[in-house]
């Protein structure tokens, strides 16, 4: 048996929507060659990275494991008595060309291995999506049915997940929200609606956000709320608008909600990060886009699939 895991002793440092990407990419690649799956704990940056209020601190006392028991079921990372081989084959946050993958897996065939991604390392979902399709559906269901203890239940009321990025990054325009805001009330009439926004940041960068209440009078603010309260509104959400943040964008690959989100590099916003140099793709090869009839990409005018969010608005 062969053995792979995202351990984080190997990993660069990041927030949650980064050091989940280690470990799904290390559930991919399990699917993708036949390995065992060996799930590590997940240990992001600490609230207080995300609010701005201290960039760079390291400790997290968010307890992920307990609350998304995504272990559950999975091999455990333990004194597993393996010959470890690190996959180190990118740049940190890149994606790994899936035929040097394939030829690195395949030239280490003995048994009572175990692969380690190392140095943030990235196979994502998308790409499997271009490239492998029976698997990126297996692998699609799986997460799917894994986080049903979160659900909650429904009524006619519309829900409505805003989340908006501030604290550490706050290049995202509140153009993208108000027009968002100004479309759903044109297409949403004749039901009930809640929008809920979310987001963590200074007092300074929250009181810019609250001006979005002039817009609507069903709007809900939820400012440096819990991030388990937080992820469960979003994970709950009939529909999740998403901008620069890898946060609702992992949470809805769980979920079946309706997601409307932003590209990372969309020729109008400023590029988060180390993805300055993604122009069409998202952490890749292959374009962000999958799951078409559920996530939406759009610009932060709301014109670009225009009619597809309006589609969602009105399921």
């Amino acid at each position: 048996m062969r053995y792979v895991v995202a351990d984080p002793k190997y990993r660069v440092s990041g927030g949650f929507g980064h050091i989940f990407h280690d470990v799904l990419s290390s559930y991919i690649i399990a699917h993708l060659y036949d390995l065992k799956f060996v799930y590590s704990p997940l240990e992001s940056l600490g609230d207080q990275h995300h609010s701005g209020k201290n960039h760079g601190y390291k400790e997290d006392s968010v307890q992920w494991d307990s609350f998304l028991r995504f272990s559950d079921g999975e091999t455990l990372l333990g004194d597993m008595d393996l010959t470890r081989v690190e996959i180190n084959l990118c740049n940190p946050f890149d994606s790994i060309d899936n035929k040097q993958l394939g030829d690195f897996i395949q030239s280490h065939s003995d048994d009572n291995i175990l692969f380690v991604l190392t140095n943030n390392n990235r196979v994502y979902l998308n790409e499997v999506y271009y490239f492998n399709r029976p698997c990126y559906t297996k692998i699609f269901e799986n997460l799917k049915s894994k986080l049903k203890h979160l659900e909650t239940p429904k009524n006619n009321e519309l829900t409505v997940a805003m989340h908006i990025r501030r604290g550490d990054w706050d290049w995202q325009p509140l153009s993208y929200n108000i027009e968002f805001i100004k479309l759903l009330r044109s297409v949403v009439v004749d039901r009930p609606y809640r929008i809920n926004v979310y987001s963590l940041g200074t007092e300074q960068q929250l009181e810019e956000i609250r001006m979005l209440s002039q817009l609507d009078e069903n709007i809900t603010f939820h400012f440096n709320t819990d991030v388990f309260e937080t992820f469960s509104g979003i994970y709950n959400a009939d529909i999740v608008v998403g901008g620069h943040s890898n946060f609702p964008k992992t949470i809805t690959m769980f979920s079946h909600n309706k997601f409307v989100y932003l590209p990372y590099k969309d020729g109008i916003t400023r590029a988060l990060g180390n993805h300055q140099k993604s122009e069409l793709y998202y952490l890749g090869h292959y374009p962000e886009l999958f799951d078409e009839d559920n996530r939406i990409e759009t610009d932060v005018y709301c014109q670009k699939n225009r009619e597809a969010i309006m589609r969602i608005l009105n399921f």
